[in-house]
């Protein structure tokens, strides 16, 4: 594994509590220029899934999120030309041809992400996918028991053989919803903070960023270690982008 003994400590430390010193387009300019291609390929699966939401956002004709690989005119070519973007997405945009059905059925592209991309991973990366889709499936099956949604429905397509799937499905019946240990914490945030989203936002921030070092301890200087800033590095811009929101909505109220 290649080690970068100058690239990691020239990153400028990351606290949510902080505004980061280091933008995303500036990370991913030094990653180009210092990382070997196999190393920076990596980046561009972890992108990928902006990429991903972005092409919804396309459809509902919303602001894309500038962190992808792709930028809206790029994305936009892509999708007509069937270039730069997986296979799998270009089988969804097939399968689904109105635009009205490619939205309501959005969760089935961001289930091929994970299932076709989690496979081709190792170390750090593949870890993290598996986080982020296991944290999204039990915010999933919890959210729906809170409002009454058909989680049978909501996971139509996950495997069904999966096993954290099966333990939700186990239970769906149930008036409420118990998940595994290791995923505990996202109930409890969910249940102390559901009246109040911006402070949910903030917890979640918060549970994903220790999760991260987690999964990122050992190999400090390795690609591992870029992945995980880079992972924590968006949770910590998103943050402070809706702070700043809030206090551009506070502005508004108070000149009315």
């Amino acid at each position: 594994m290649r080690h970068y003994y100058f690239v990691i400590p020239s990153l400028p430390p990351l606290s949510l509590k902080d505004k980061p010193e280091l933008s995303f387009d500036e990370l991913v300019r030094r990653l180009r220029i210092n990382l070997s291609k196999e190393d920076f390929e990596r980046t561009v699966v972890l992108r990928r899934f902006i990429d991903i939401l972005n092409i919804r956002s396309l459809m509902m004709e919303e602001p894309i999120d500038p962190r992808g690989n792709l930028g809206e005119k790029e994305l936009d070519e892509a999708m007509l030309v069937k270039t730069s973007l997986p296979d799998y997405v270009f089988d969804f945009l097939e399968q689904f041809e109105k635009t009205s059905d490619r939205i309501r059925n959005f969760s089935g592209l961001l289930a091929r992400y994970f299932q076709e991309e989690i496979p081709l991973q190792k170390g750090f990366l593949k870890k993290y996918l598996v986080f982020e889709r296991e944290r999204r499936l039990v915010l999933l099956a919890l959210r729906a028991k809170l409002i009454g949604r058909d989680v049978v429905h909501e996971l139509q397509f996950e495997d069904l053989s999966d096993p954290l799937v099966a333990h939700i499905l186990a239970q769906k019946d149930s008036g409420h919803y118990d998940p595994p240990l290791e995923y505990v914490e996202i109930r409890d945030i969910l249940e102390s903070c559901y009246a109040d989203p911006l402070l949910e936002n903030k917890a979640f921030a918060e549970y994903r960023f220790k999760k991260i070092d987690e999964l990122s301890v050992g190999d400090p200087f390795t690609i591992n270690r870029i992945l995980a800033y880079m992972a924590q590095l968006m949770l910590v811009e998103n943050l402070h982008e809706l702070d700043e929101e809030k206090g551009r909505l506070v502005v508004e109220t108070y000149k009315t």
